[in-house]
């Protein structure tokens, strides 16, 4: 479903990225951990375009959506090709962005009616079972103000799976909630993860990586040093760097 190759980027001197390979099979879980400023975010970002990449390749379920050499594009693909490829991946972010002035709703029937041009009525059938999936039917005429932020961000997780996605990316989606409002979001990500959903996620919540991940990989400074199955990276790191990250968050 995902695949980079030798995938580099840079803000000016900066290089965040570094010949990143990664492959993500349909239905994988595979949680991103490491310090922050390692380049997990961007890593996220270089997948939807959100950032483009300096250099290296991008395929998205088997379509080579990013070729660069030296920050010059090697392939021609439409704008319109690249907004179709990257609506099939959706993703949450840290801060919720919902739309102040639209009620829980409308928040998730926006974009499958502007941008998919989907029926209306329909769509509102597949927002409220979504709604009804993330545990908040009760709140679809509520505006983002009157809600917790655990709620809002559950919110965004329905908005998100409104557009029908074949993958969802979780840029760190607790890190801006309350400790005692991390497990909702949680619940439901793990239930999108027993349902099959391929997801890649950046957390710093060990436990659902260990609970949850087909695979965990440890980044830092740019570069992926360890990938492994959770129960081998968290008992047994190979990597020096990743053991005494581990010793200082676990």
């Amino acid at each position: 479903m995902i695949k980079m190759e030798k995938v580099c980027k840079s803000f000016g001197p900066l290089e965040v990225l570094k010949n990143i390979d990664l492959e993500v099979k349909k239905g994988e879980v595979v949680c991103i951990i490491g310090p922050s400023g390692s380049g997990k975010s961007t890593l996220l970002r270089s997948l939807n375009h959100l950032e483009r990449i300096t250099s290296g390749r991008v395929y998205i379920d088997g379509e080579l959506i990013d070729e660069k050499v030296d920050g010059k594009d090697q392939i021609k693909i439409s704008h319109k090709k690249v907004a179709e490829i990257c609506a099939e991946l959706g993703m949450v972010f840290q801060r919720f962005n919902l739309f102040p002035h639209m009620t829980v709703l409308e928040n998730v029937i926006e974009a499958p009616i502007t941008v998919r041009n989907l029926p209306r009525q329909d769509t509102v059938n597949f927002a409220i079972e979504l709604l009804k999936k993330v545990g908040l039917e009760d709140k679809k005429d509520e505006y983002p103000s009157r809600l917790s932020g655990g709620q809002q961000q559950r919110v965004a997780i329905a908005r998100a799976l409104a557009m029908k996605p074949k993958i969802m990316l979780f840029d760190e989606p607790t890190s801006a909630l309350d400790p005692e409002l991390v497990g909702e979001v949680l619940s439901v990500m793990k239930e999108l993860a027993r349902e099959g959903m391929t997801m890649v996620v950046v957390t710093h919540e060990m436990g659902f990586a260990r609970e949850v991940a087909s695979r965990v990989i440890f980044m830092d400074k740019g570069e992926i040093l360890e990938e492994a199955a959770p129960d081998e990276i968290f008992s047994n790191p190979k990597h020096e760097r990743t053991k005494s990250f581990l010793q200082k968050v676990l």
